[in-house]
């Protein structure tokens, strides 16, 4: 299933942010380049809106903004390991620089909720988290997360 939704391109490294807006309009941007689909600025709007219903924050320097658009087929997915750590107000105090946008169409929102979890299951694991930042390459982090499946990261 991660394969056929995440591909090397969409996986940035060392992507260079100052803070969590900057944050989102670099994943919106990124996001509208690689997918004709998504509008830059419809995007960046939608995930401010999620944020401000909580923070995306998932711990260990993870985060998984969200948002759910009308004018995409299928889910999409941007990953990113940040150049620095950014201050993300999250609830454990920790600097984010594990970010996995997950973009899906508003036809499936409950498989938006479902792929949200299980993705986060994965990448909150100690040992993956661990060896993402460990990660210089979108093919090695790639490998990294194509690796450990659903069923192996709860």
């Amino acid at each position: 299933m991660l394969s056929n939704i995440l591909k090397s391109e969409q996986i940035l490294i060392n992507l260079n942010v100052k803070n969590k807006r900057d944050l989102f309009q670099e994943l919106s941007t990124k996001s509208s380049l690689l997918n004709k689909n998504i509008k830059n600025k419809v995007l960046f709007n939608e995930i401010v809106k999620r944020e401000r219903l909580g923070n995306t924050s998932i711990g260990n320097g993870i985060a998984m903004p969200s948002a759910i658009l009308e004018n995409i087929i299928k889910p999409f997915v941007l990953f990113s390991l940040l150049a620095n750590p950014i201050d993300y107000n999250s609830n454990d105090n920790k600097d984010v620089d594990i970010v996995c946008l997950v973009v899906s169409p508003n036809s499936s929102s409950s498989k938006h909720l479902y792929f949200l979890s299980n993705f986060s299951r994965i990448i909150k694991n100690a040992n993956v988290s661990n060896e993402l930042r460990g990660c210089d390459t979108s093919d090695s982090l790639l490998a990294v997360l194509t690796n450990y499946n659903l069923s192996s990261a709860a």
